[in-house]
């Protein structure tokens, strides 16, 4: 594989931390929750401690987890307005 290549790859499915917070429609304190649970590994991670640290995200992990999240605020809501109309 070329270089090129290789590249074209990372920008169609590598996201940063913000980019991947904005796709799940969390806050940037949010999605830092998401990462120390497990609930989102890093694709890449380059990098000693704090701020110098390289992660990277896959597009597709974080789009399955951004339907998760819409999954389960469907269903929330759904709930909420079955007790609201007991």
């Amino acid at each position: 594989m070329k270089l090129t290549e290789i590249q074209q790859w990372g920008k169609k499915n590598l996201l940063t931390r913000q980019q991947a917070a904005k796709i799940t429609g969390q806050s940037y304190t949010a999605f830092s929750q998401t990462i120390k649970t497990g609930k989102i590994k890093p694709f890449f991670e380059f990098g000693d401690s704090g701020p110098s640290v390289v992660r990277l995200y896959l597009k597709s992990d974080i789009e399955e987890y951004a339907q998760q999240l819409k999954t389960k605020k469907s269903i929330v809501s759904k709930s909420q307005n079955i007790e609201k109309s007991k």
